[in-house]
């Protein structure tokens, strides 16, 4: 995964998924883990599934809810004291690229719809045109009298 979990967030990550099954008496579900750390499900989530691509922590899923709970709590040892600011950097810059991207694609989108109004304007102008159209009598040929 390339999110970087420190070791600190790791720690307290763990110690939340300890205190929730102390509490419980069983593995605690992401939501339970959250409301401990206080925290949004989703980022805890998030965490939680890259703590578990790096065998701390194991989370087993069933159709409505997912537990976890430690597994190696050793490997804690081996993540980084400190986010790396370059990698934070540049996820950054990228985030801001692709928002000026999005940007433009609206300003296309936007302009492209300026052009089918004008159209639709000048389409409607020849509609009304051709409905009030009187084509002019033709003159009947000498032999029809």
């Amino acid at each position: 995964m390339d999110a970087k979990i420190t070791y600190d967030i790791g720690h307290a990550h763990v110690a939340a998924v300890r205190v929730a099954q102390h509490r419980e008496g069983r593995p605690p579900t992401m939501e339970e883990v959250a409301a401990i750390l206080r925290s949004t499900v989703e980022l805890t989530n998030h965490r939680l599934r890259t703590l578990e691509a790096l065998g701390i922590v194991t989370i087993v899923e069933n159709p409505f809810e997912a537990h976890v709970s430690v597994r190696d709590h050793l490997a804690l040892e081996k993540l980084p004291a400190e986010a790396d600011e370059s990698a934070l950097s540049n996820a950054v810059a990228e985030f801001r690229k692709r928002q000026a991207e999005k940007a433009d694609e609206m300003i296309r989108v936007f302009e492209d719809q300026e052009e089918e109004k004008e159209r639709q304007e000048r389409h409607s102008d020849l509609e009304s045109g051709l409905k009030n159209f009187k084509p002019k009598k033709t003159k009947k040929a000498p032999w029809e009298k």
